[in-house]
């Protein structure tokens, strides 16, 4: 895989926005600039975070675990951008690094449980179990309750995204169990939690039960998040599914529009999320009798998600509704 990375068009400016605006940014050490990443890249703002990071690789001013870590954020930042090859490359960089510090177990199961992510994320079930089963495995080693915890959910949604049930609700039991001993678990965490619940209910056919743990999912993503956060986003969009499931198709299509426009704020329209909520607006659009209006948002959406899913991902078993 050629690693040389070109410096994008816009990059300059974004670093010199970010200056601006923050002028105190460049008094800070290495180490606060890299929270400070971090904390963009939480806050869904990954462009920033990206062009923060790359500033501190450029000026080699990080010591070897912190470089490990801010290649991690990188490959967290890029995989929201939806550039899959950037992330891809900004994970391996992050493992090479860290696999040479031996004492740094959890901070190398973290970087492969997020890694893997990524390849569930392009529908490479498989190699995403394996690297999570890994991360859990070194989770285990250490004592990692909150570790466990998001590499059971995260094994969950690998289960679920391949309609295997019965072995997803075996690893979001476990879950649910280990968070009782877990520290550091956030709204995220939680809101996480309750998605998966909301999407077993919906196997189980417990249609008011999975309305009911989306719509709280959604909560904790906004009172985390605010409205104008793509988590939040995201949120609208299962629970407008989860609506659309239960046959109240009105409600959905506010929901999921509600979506469109968070995501369309935050992450723009170019990017895959955005194009699979609006495929998930013209197959509500589709039930509800709207199929002139379904079928003009499909032919337009389609071929961008898969123009993306083509470039970015070459050799990866990818559909239009990879990311849904």
């Amino acid at each position: 895989m050629n690693t040389k990375i070109n410096i994008r068009p816009g990059f300059l400016p974004a670093i010199l926005l970010l200056f601006t605006f923050c002028p105190l940014l460049a008094q800070m050490t290495p180490v606060q600039r890299l929270t400070q990443a971090m904390v963009l890249e939480k806050e869904g703002k990954p462009a920033s975070a990206i062009a923060e990071i790359q500033g501190l690789l450029d000026s080699r001013a990080l010591d070897t675990l912190s470089t490990g870590k801010a290649w991690h954020i990188q490959g967290l930042a890029y995989a929201d951008q939806g550039e899959f090859t950037l992330s891809q490359h900004a994970y391996e960089e992050s493992l090479r690094i860290l696999e040479s510090l031996p004492d740094n177990v959890q901070d190398y199961a973290m970087v492969l449980d997020d890694f893997g992510g990524l390849y569930l994320s392009t529908g490479q079930f498989e190699t995403a179990d394996k690297m999570k089963t890994k991360a859990l495995g070194l989770y285990e080693k250490v004592d990692d309750h909150a570790g466990i915890v998001r590499a059971s959910y995260d094994l969950a949604t690998v289960a679920f995204r391949q309609k295997k049930v019965a072995e997803g609700s075996k690893n979001l039991k476990r879950a649910v169990k280990e968070a009782r001993a877990a520290n550091g678990l956030d709204d995220d965490d939680r809101a996480t939690i309750a998605s998966l619940q909301g999407w077993q209910a919906q196997f189980d056919g417990d249609y008011p039960l999975s309305t009911a743990k989306y719509r709280q999912a959604l909560d904790l993503w906004r009172r985390l998040h605010g409205e104008n956060h793509p988590y939040t986003g995201w949120g609208y969009l299962l629970l407008g599914d989860a609506d659309a499931a239960a046959g109240q198709l009105t409600a959905a299509l506010q929901e999921i529009k509600q979506s469109m426009a968070i995501l369309e704020r935050s992450v723009g329209r170019q990017n895959p999320r955005y194009l699979a909520a609006e495929m998930a607006y013209a197959r509500v659009l589709d039930v509800a009798g709207f199929q002139s209006e379904a079928a003009q948002i499909r032919s337009a959406a389609e071929p961008l998600l898969r123009d993306i899913y083509r470039r970015q991902c070459a050799g990866c078993t990818l559909n239009s509704t990879t990311f849904y």
